[in-house]
C-alpha cells in the first residue's frame, strides 16, 4: 500500500475546503441525490462524495456503506485528488498503491474503484464522486461520462449556498468541530439538541415576519419488534434508511432531527400554513411505507405515524406549545390505526386542538 501524497497546492486547498463550511454537516437531500444515481447508473453497490480533509475523507453523502470517515491515509479519495481526470483501479489486489490497504482486505472491500475530481469555483480540488464495487470491472465510455457529469453537478452544489433557514443560521454559527456535536451520530441528521434550537430560530423568525410556525413529529411504527427480531444492527439501518428517506421527502428548507429512539422532528421553514406542513408529512409517511427496506437480514415493510401542529399567534407560539401539540397529534395517530398524519392547531395559552 502507497499512502497518497499531499496536493502540491495543499494549504489553499485545505482554506477553500474550510470555506465551504460543509465538514461535518447533517445530510442534505441535493447530495444525496447524485449519490443515488452514480449508484443505480453505474450499476455500483457503492458511491460517495468525499471530502478530503487534512488527516482524514469524510463522506457528505454515502450509499451502500455504513461510514461517516475514514482516515486519509487508507483513502482512494485521497490518490484521485491528484489527478486531473478520473481515477479508475479495475482490481485494487494486484495495484501496488491499495494492495494491503484495509479498505480493501475489510469492509468494504474495495476491488473497483472510480473517482472524478470535485473541484471549487477556483480550480481547488475538495474531493471526489467515487463508485465502488466488490469484483474487478472496467469503465465503459458512457460511465466514464455519467461519473463526470455527476461530478459537476457535485460542484454546482457546492458551489450554490443554499437557503435552508434557520438550520442554515445555526451552521453559521459553530465551527467544524462544534459541527460535530449537534448531528446525530447514527442517522447523520441533526441530534435532540439542535433541532431545538433550529424550532426556536424558526419561531423567533415567524414572530419577526409575522407568520405561523409548524412543527412536525414523526415516530416509525412497531420498531421495537424490528429491533428485538432482527437485532440491534439492522434496526440501526432502518433508522439510517429511514433518515435518508425523510430527507427525500422534505424540501431544503426544512430541517431534519432525530428526537430520539425511533422518533424524529421535522421543522418546516418558512411555513406557508397547516396544509402546507401536512403535505411535507404526507409525503415523508408515503416515502416511507412506499418500498421495503433492505437490510442485510431482510426486507422489512416500514411504515410511520405523523403528528403535525401549527400556529400563527405570535402570543402563544412557543417551542413546548408546538412540540406538545404535535406530540398529541402523534398520539391519535397512533391510536388511530398508525401509518397516518394527524394535525393540531396550537392557540389561546398554547392549548393544541386536533384539526
Amino acid at each position: 500500500m502507497i499512502e497518497p501524497r499531499l496536493s502540491t497546492d495543499e494549504p489553499m486547498r485545505l482554506h477553500r475546503l474550510r470555506c465551504l463550511s460543509q465538514l461535518d454537516t447533517p445530510l442534505e437531500e441535493r447530495f444525496e441525490r447524485i449519490t443515488r444515481l452514480a449508484q443505480r447508473l453505474l450499476d455500483a453497490p457503492i458511491a460517495a462524495i468525499s471530502l478530503v480533509d487534512a488527516d482524514r475523507q469524510w463522506f457528505k453523502s454515502i450509499q451502500g456503506f455504513a461510514a461517516e470517515e475514514t482516515s486519509r491515509r487508507i483513502s482512494f479519495c485521497g490518490h484521485a485528488i491528484l489527478h486531473d481526470d478520473v481515477l479508475v483501479v479495475e482490481d485494487a489486489r494486484r495495484d501496488a498503491r491499495f494492495a494491503g490497504n484495509p479498505l480493501v482486505t475489510g469492509p468494504p472491500n474495495v476491488v473497483f474503484y472510480a473517482g472524478c475530481p470535485i473541484r471549487s469555483v477556483d480550480g481547488s480540488t475538495l474531493g471526489s464522486l467515487c463508485v465502488i464495487d466488490r469484483k474487478p470491472r472496467k469503465l465503459s465510455r458512457e460511465d466514464l461520462q455519467a461519473l463526470q457529469d455527476l461530478a459537476k453537478i457535485a460542484e454546482l452544489e457546492f458551489s450554490t449556498a443554499m437557503d435552508r433557514g434557520a438550520q442554515e443560521e445555526l451552521i453559521k454559527q459553530v465551527d467544524a468541530l462544534a459541527r460535530i456535536a449537534h448531528v446525530d451520530s447514527l442517522t447523520r441528521v441533526w441530534n435532540r439538541e439542535s433541532i431545538f434550537r433550529v424550532l426556536e430560530k424558526e419561531i423567533a423568525a415567524a414572530k419577526q415576519a409575522g407568520r405561523s410556525a409548524c412543527v412536525i413529529m414523526a415516530d416509525l411504527d412497531r420498531f421495537k419488534p424490528i429491533n428485538d427480531t432482527h437485532g440491534h444492527v439492522v434496526g440501526d439501518e432502518v433508522l439510517r434508511q429511514a433518515a435518508k428517506r425523510m430527507l427525500g421527502a422534505i424540501r431544503e428548507v426544512d430541517a431534519l432531527g432525530r428526537y430520539g429512539g425511533e422518533e424524529f422532528m421535522i421543522v418546516p421553514g418558512n411555513c406557508e400554513g397547516l396544509e402546507s406542513a401536512r403535505e411535507v408529512a404526507e409525503r415523508v409517511r408515503e416515502r416511507i411505507g412506499g418500498a421495503a427496506f433492505h437490510t442485510e437480514s431482510r426486507d422489512i415493510e416500514v411504515t410511520v405515524s405523523l403528528g403535525v401542529a401549527y400556529c400563527d399567534d405570535p402570543g402563544t407560539m412557543t417551542v413546548d406549545a408546538l412540540v406538545k401539540g404535535a406530540d398529541d397529534a402523534l398520539y391519535r395517530a397512533k391510536d388511530n390505526g398508525r401509518n397516518r398524519v394527524e394535525t393540531a392547531i396550537v392557540s389561546g395559552e398554547g392549548a393544541a386542538k386536533a384539526a
